[in-house]
């Protein structure tokens, strides 16, 4: 038999073979994966026109700019390496196919568009070469990396704590086998003198070592080198589609049907309508199919890269929650259950039948989520800020939140009493309306009170929403003292709603209690449309009232003009009409409140506020800005028991301690109060002298830099002292499905 006949049944055998193995099960995979994304929850408002366009320029800058992973400099720019080589390798496989059927296969025309000698072939084979050889030293350097983060050596303290990690090293072993086979089958294009180009170097180079052999065996090792490339390509679609690398295929469609470009500040909204409720409505995600179709895309694509978990508060302070295991827990439970969900076995051949979604005790072994997995989380954002996919992990924590809290009564039960407080009383602490405008005291002018159904004079520009803590918690109250007379001292006329003011839910959402939010929202929303707001804009002194009212509201009509304290003060510093006249000679770290920085990219104003005091010296925690550490109050945790690890503020007053500084700064009343709690105990074990760190508000600071302002040297409290305690009897406020 020729040598050419033999050689052509090598090549279609070798395609037939690795078409109908890999090809067949790639198939298989793909209909699963597929059919499982149409079998979860549809989200409707995800698929519109607008919705499309309007993240497909995010998904040039994300994926093709490769912007989100740069963050991480030497991570993200190996990743590059490996992800524009493999773009430009995707060419090869079409003159890997050409090839089959023509050995001077060459891609059509690229040949033909010369400019100053050089043609589109010579800067395709440069790229190609170069780009695989950066490929080569990414590869390489993510493997010294694993090395390095070995969990073995490491522990909890490794990003790759808790991942595939033999998957890693296949996937490092598949992209070395692609890009090796890539330069030895072009080597041998040039040792038999029928390269398209002469640009490509690396493939020059073992084509040259390559040279000595002769034409027949050359021919061999090409035939058989192409049917390896196009084998382990093959290979690699189908590990890709069964292992953590599935990613490569899902990221564009993730990253077109997802609350794109920022999946932070406000929460998802499903409009809770009681009177349309029957036995069959479920609130919030009791089982893996009541999830969206984007959150099966968000589970398909995570890489297991342990970003969020190397940034993730609780998982830093010794508590079970890392959000890669979680999404990694969700996503196993998924496709383990996935036959059933396809009714592709039977029920009772489901191997997960038996498992619950979360578990209603810590430990619970049929429990896919922990207990203490679910509330350890702060909600504070910084694994979305991470990841390099924008997976919304705080989406799907909250999404269970809710139906834990408002189907199954299961949450911390300590947290019962501020639900109950804020459904009975309008403020977590129980304080009532009537206490609101006792703050307003201490001033010695008049603020006018705007009244629902009656509109604002015209001449009232601001309206300032003073929120639960700025009204009724004693150490809060000095604060919203001092926003008041710096605003009236820089010439800014504003109201306040005063006793008609009412929480904005912003904690019972967090914690689940997705209807009385709704109902807070919709009240409030009304009241300040019937004095207004909607005219005018909103100073809020609370990050998460601030975030509430802009990003949150809008779901309930709610369209205001929304500014934090911080972003007036400053502008009032650049207007002239706030100046810092009394020199202090303070070092000031500034703690960046997550629902104002993370979630709001609100970074520049608050230490713009700090350098207008005279004699400050701003000094940064190691950890700031998008990257800040949470202060351990959010998602509703202020509210509950911290028993798990060490505590997120002590956490968080160890890193400004360490700074040297004299005054840890901040903008939201929860930060205040976590703050101030690591500081007193710290002066308790005898870390911090009494005194040595202060913490305050920025407005205070500024106050004091102007005229001493009324929260100088005052005692740290953490809840109002009149606040009406609940009796340790009180039944938690709860919304099922049947009692509304």
């Amino acid at each position: 038999m020729e040598q050419d006949t033999v050689l052509a049944l090598v090549r279609w055998g070798g395609v037939i073979g690795i078409i109908a193995v890999f090809g067949t099960l790639a198939a298989q995979r793909t209909l699963f994966l597929v059919g499982l994304v149409r079998a979860a929850r549809p989200e409707p408002e995800l698929t519109t026109r607008e919705a499309i366009f309007g993240n497909l320029k995010y998904l040039v800058t994300k994926v093709l700019a490769q912007r989100k992973l740069l963050r991480w400099s030497l991570p993200g720019l190996l990743h590059a390496f490996v992800f524009w080589s493999f773009l430009i390798t995707q060419t090869t496989l079409l003159e890997a196919a050409g090839e089959l059927f023509d050995a001077t296969f060459e891609l059509p025309l690229l040949n033909s568009f010369e400019v100053s000698g050089v043609t589109a072939y010579d800067l395709l084979g440069f790229l190609q070469d170069l780009l695989g050889a950066l490929a080569i030293v990414g590869i390489v350097g993510f493997a010294a990396m694993r090395l390095a983060q070995d969990p073995r050596n490491k522990g909890r303290e490794s990003r790759f704590a808790g991942s595939n990690l033999n998957q890693g090293w296949w996937v490092l072993m598949g992209e070395f086998l692609v890009i090796w086979t890539l330069f030895v089958a072009h080597g041998v294009r040039f040792a038999l003198d029928h390269a398209p180009t002469d640009a490509a170097f690396i493939s020059s180079w073992f084509g040259e070592q390559l040279a000595g052999i002769s034409h027949g065996n050359l021919e061999i090792i090409n035939s058989v080198m192409l049917v390896i490339h196009l084998g382990i390509v093959a290979w690699f679609l189908v590990f890709t589609l069964n292992s953590k690398h599935l990613h490569v295929a899902s990221i564009a469609f993730q990253e077109v049907f997802s609350r794109q470009p920022k999946r932070l500040g406000k929460l998802k909204t499903d409009i809770i309508d009681m009177e349309n409720m029957d036995e069959d409505t479920v609130l919030g995600v009791g089982s893996i199919t009541d999830f969206g179709f984007s959150t099966f895309l968000d589970l398909y694509s995570c890489t297991e890269c342990g970003r969020c978990q190397s940034q993730c508060p609780a998982w830093n302070t010794g508590k079970p929650l890392s959000p890669k295991m979680l999404v990694m827990d969700l996503r196993d439970h998924l496709f383990a259950a996935g036959p059933a969900i396809l009714g592709k076995v039977d029920a009772d051949e489901n191997p997960e039948k038996d498992k619950v979604l979360v578990g209603t005790a810590p430990g619970q072994e049929n429990a896919v989520i922990d207990y203490d997995v679910l509330w350890s989380c702060v909600a504070c954002g910084a694994c979305v800020e991470e990841c390099p996919v924008d997976i919304g992990h705080v989406d799907m924590i909250m999404d269970m939140r809710r139906y834990q809290t408002m189907m199954e009564s299961s949450f911390p039960q300590e947290a019962g009493v501020m639900l109950r407080n804020v459904e009975n009383a309008g403020d977590p602490w129980g304080v009532g309306a009537h206490k609101r405008e006792e703050w307003t005291t201490k001033l010695d002018f008049e603020i006018p009170r705007a009244m629902p159904g009656t509109e604002l004079d015209p001449e009232v520009e601001y309206l300032l929403w003073v929120g639960c803590a700025g009204s009724v918690d004693d150490r809060s109250k000095r604060i919203t003292v001092d926003i008041a007379n710096l605003l009236n001292d820089a010439g800014v006329t504003f109201a306040i709603l005063g006793n008609n003011e009412a929480c904005t839910g912003d904690p019972a959402r967090r914690i689940g209690m997705e209807y009385l939010f709704q109902m807070l929202a919709q009240t409030n929303v009304e009241t300040l449309k019937s004095v207004g707001a909607d005219k005018r804009t909103i100073i809020t002194r609370c990050a998460h009232c601030f975030n509430a009212i802009k990003n949150e509201y809008p779901d309930f009509d709610g369209h205001f003009d929304v500014v934090h304290h911080s972003e007036l003060l400053a502008k009032l510093i650049d207007d002239g009409r706030l100046i810092g006249t009394k020199q202090l000679d303070l070092k000031v770290t500034y703690h960046d409140p997550c629902y104002l920085g993370r979630h709001n990219e609100v970074y520049a104003d608050p230490r713009k506020v700090i350098d207008a005091v005279p004699g400050t010296e701003g000094v940064e925690m190691g950890r700031c800005r998008s990257n800040s550490f949470c202060c351990g109050a959010g998602g509703a945790r202020m509210y509950m028991e911290e028993d798990i690890g060490k505590r997120i503020n002590i956490e968080r007053i160890d890193e400004a301690v360490e700074t040297g500084a004299d005054v840890v700064a901040t903008g939201c009343p929860f930060c205040i109060t976590m703050l101030s709690d690591g500081v007193a105990q710290k002066v308790q074990e005898g870390v911090v002298e009494d005194g040595a760190v202060e913490i305050l508000d920025i407005a205070e600071l500024l106050a004091r830099g102007r005229n001493g302002g009324s929260g100088a040297n005052h005692d740290q409290a953490d809840a109002p002292d009149d606040a009406e305690a609940a009796p340790d009897d009180a039944e938690p406020v709860t919304v099922g499905a049947e009692d509304g």
